[in-house]
């Protein structure tokens, strides 16, 4: 017991950061039903990092070395400037959905990852890290950069908050947004991008993604306030970490694809008990809120 608490204290460690600053982005995304946001930005940033690993293969980190700022770079800019590219799309065209432009954003993102990876040696082990991540083995000192870009994009989210959220209330609503909808729109997309850039690096495409949406799914299927829900995201997400973690541990699975599959049990479990106890029908609601 106290080798797999020794083995899995980091990987926790890193998880629950993750998830604290994820789960909080999914219910802006989740109220804004821009669901695929989260996977468009990390394959955005993949492909940042894998015109890294092509340009500057000496300079690429390889394994779990994620101390290298060469593929980092890259994907922040990459992030960056698909932030400009949404919050433009998402003020000027109102003929097409935001999340169809999203969608397709995600599909030539993918096809221009794997494009890349087929002009390159060892693309294989690459694309495995890309999708599944390398939590398992992080250490003590990986952890500072997400501490410290955690700790921003939070604070910030904090002090305007007010901004923030009544974006997200009104993002449908054309009328009700000023003209500074545009730039606190790039600034949502922009530190969401900084987030999932460094988050890639240690858990993957997959398991950005389900941290992201599957919490907040979870939540909003029982409570309407906005704190309810994030407390009880974040109280599933723990449950399923630590579970999973110990399974993968335990039973030599691989802890990405194992932690986004038994996430999505529990999801389904709780939507077949909602639907069951009292109907299972989502919309949105006043205040921020979605209604369940």
């Amino acid at each position: 017991m106290f080798d797999a608490v020794h083995f899995l204290i980091v990987p926790f460690v890193a998880s629950l950061m993750t998830l604290g600053i994820l789960t909080y982005l999914g219910m802006h995304v989740l109220e804004r039903e821009i669901i695929f946001i989260d996977i468009s930005l990390a394959q955005i940033a993949a492909t940042g990092a894998t015109a890294a690993f092509i340009l500057f293969p000496g300079g690429y980190a390889h394994g779990h070395d994620h101390s290298t700022m060469i593929p980092r770079i890259f994907s922040i800019g990459f992030t960056v400037a698909a932030a400009a590219f949404f919050s433009f799309t998402a003020k000027k065209i109102t003929r097409i959905s935001q999340e169809t432009i999203i969608g397709v954003s995600y599909a030539i993102a993918a096809a221009a990852t794997l494009f890349l990876l087929a002009t390159a040696a060892g693309s294989d082990v690459h694309m495995e890290e890309m999708l599944t991540g390398s939590i398992l083995w992080a250490q003590w000192s990986n952890l500072l950069p997400l501490a410290v870009v955690y700790t921003l994009v939070g604070g910030i989210h904090a002090v305007f908050r007010k901004q923030f959220i009544n974006l997200t209330r009104n993002y449908h609503d054309k009328e009700r947004q000023g003209s500074a909808a545009l730039w606190w729109d790039f600034m949502f997309y922009a530190l969401m991008g900084v987030v999932i850039t460094f988050t890639v690096e240690f858990i993957g495409v997959l398991l950005t993604f389900a941290f992201l949406i599957i919490p907040a799914t979870f939540s909003a299927l029982f409570f309407r306030n906005w704190a309810f829900r994030l407390i009880a995201a974040w109280a599933m997400g723990m449950i399923v970490v630590t579970a999973g973690l110990y399974m993968s541990y335990s039973w030599d699975i691989t802890c990405g694809p194992g932690l986004v599959a038994l996430m999505g049990i529990v999801l389904a479990l709780a939507a077949g008990l909602k639907s069951l106890t009292g109907g299972l029908r989502l919309s949105r609601g006043e205040a921020g809120e979605v209604r369940a």
